[in-house]
């Protein structure tokens, strides 16, 4: 199976999405700029998933402005809506009291899911791959999880904490990093 007939099923199969009609509502993307939320948009765009992309820019470097632009130039040229938007996710942590990695998820999720619920999209993807899950499950084990907290990833999770009505799907987790990055490599 080629990555975009894994793909294609996983969508269809595991994630419980209608992507194949004419007509049928997008699928909002998580797109960070890194290799495998590119690999996603670009697989999904082959197969004529009707498709929005939306970036977060956490506002945490220097240069990630630039890299939203190039993410919103990047996506324009496959003929893509892109939703950019900047958030400070350092405040957020200060306002909070979280890490800056738990602020900028919670940033980024309830980004997204706005997103996706003004434009009518039938559910939010993310990028999580194959090592993603493995290094999820191993982190519950060594926290010491019992049997029932011992999983990973779900590839359609609904209701979420970020939505009751619009799905979170990970339409990647059955691919592997070195797999996405040959697939980059090819195109």
């Amino acid at each position: 199976w080629t990555l975009l007939e894994r793909l294609s099923r996983a969508l269809r199969d595991e994630c419980g999405l209608a992507v194949e009609p004419p007509g049928s509502a997008p699928l909002l993307v998580g797109l960070s700029g890194g290799p495998d939320s590119v690999c996603l948009v670009h697989a999904l765009h082959a197969l004529g998933v009707p498709l929005i992309v939306a970036h977060l820019d956490h506002a945490l470097r220097p240069e990630s402005a630039g890299e939203a632009q190039a993410v919103r130039r990047w996506a324009q040229s496959l003929g893509l809506e892109a939703v950019i938007e900047r958030r400070d996710a350092a405040a957020a942590a200060r306002a909070e009291g979280l890490s800056i990695e738990e602020a900028a998820r919670n940033l980024r999720y309830r980004f997204l899911f706005e997103a996706a619920a003004r434009r009518g999209a039938q559910a939010v993807a993310v990028a999580h791959t194959a090592d993603d899950q493995a290094e999820t499950f191993l982190m519950h084990l060594l926290r010491g999880a019992g049997l029932s907290g011992l999983r990973g990833m779900a590839a359609r999770s609904l209701p979420n904490p970020w939505s009751e009505t619009l799905p979170l799907v990970r339409p990647l987790l059955g691919v592997w990093r070195e797999e996405i990055e040959a697939y980059l490599r090819r195109h």
